[in-house]
């Protein structure tokens, strides 16, 4: 019960997407060979050429959770740049709305929110390229999982040290337990 309570309540305290955003079916397909990172990245092997791979990076379910609507998409590295793991290579901006108050009879207030969204290299790689679709028209084109953002080349095997699946699906429950204790700790 209180699980379901806390699913309940977290879905009612993260922001929520301008417009709806429809799941795509292509997204289960992927799942299987994509890794996360810590901060709902999803990146995927597409090729691999020996000693060194292409992967791309998109956004996590998760982050849409967070961060509402793309509405701009850049790069903030160059093609052919170096970068460590866990600097920033792109920029979402987003908007969205975030709840501000409530009691328990679910009355809620809402605000405006928006933001910039880091996404981050989630190990030692070299950029290949930015999805010029992303970069034209983030609204439409920037939809989920399936849509890749940056594509990386590094190590073959660099991402085996992200998160699998049921790791990475711990870590989302555990935040979202969190958000709604913080909640429930700040209702009057």
């Amino acid at each position: 019960m209180r699980r379901r309570a806390v699913e309940i309540f977290s879905r009612a305290m993260a922001p929520t997407r301008v417009a709806s955003r429809a799941q795509s079916a292509s997204s289960d397909a992927p799942r299987r060979a994509s890794r996360w990172t810590m901060t709902h990245e999803v990146v995927r092997a597409t090729s691999s050429g020996g000693a060194t791979s292409t992967y791309d990076i998109a956004l996590a379910d998760r982050a849409f959770d967070l961060i509402g609507d793309a509405t701009a998409f850049r790069g903030v590295r160059a093609p052919g740049e170096r970068v460590v793991r866990g600097e920033v290579v792109a920029e979402v901006e987003w908007r969205g709305f975030t709840r501000t108050a409530g009691d328990e009879l679910y009355h809620s207030r809402w605000a405006n929110a928006s933001g910039t969204r880091e996404i981050l290299a989630p190990f030692d790689c070299v950029i290949e390229r930015f999805n010029a679709a992303a970069i034209e028209d983030a609204y439409m084109n920037v939809r989920g999982p399936e849509t890749w953002l940056v594509e990386v080349r590094a190590k073959s095997g660099a991402c085996a040290a992200l998160l699998d699946e049921d790791e990475y699906e711990a870590l989302v429950e555990k935040e979202e337990i969190e958000a709604a204790d913080r909640a429930n700790a700040a209702y009057p």
